[in-house]
């Protein structure tokens, strides 16, 4: 594996990490989903829908990267 590869892995899970951090974090703060509002209900879901975008993207991106 090049130094490139480790880079693009490393920047992934860092990415994943931070992903799952904002995701458990924000279910200590806003509490639990059936107390909000349905506008927090609908921001937090769009967040949520946000976070798996860019990990979706991060490993298309390492996928490409390694394989090509």
């Amino acid at each position: 594996m090049e130094l490139t590869d480790t880079i693009s892995a490393l920047i992934f899970a860092l990415i994943l990490i931070a992903a799952v951090v904002y995701v458990v974090m924000s279910r200590f703060v806003t509490g639990p989903l059936a107390g909000l509002k349905r506008g927090e209900r609908i921001i937090l879901t769009i967040s949520v829908v946000g976070i798996l975008l860019v990990v979706v993207y991060a490993a298309v991106e390492l996928l490409f990267h390694v394989v090509f």
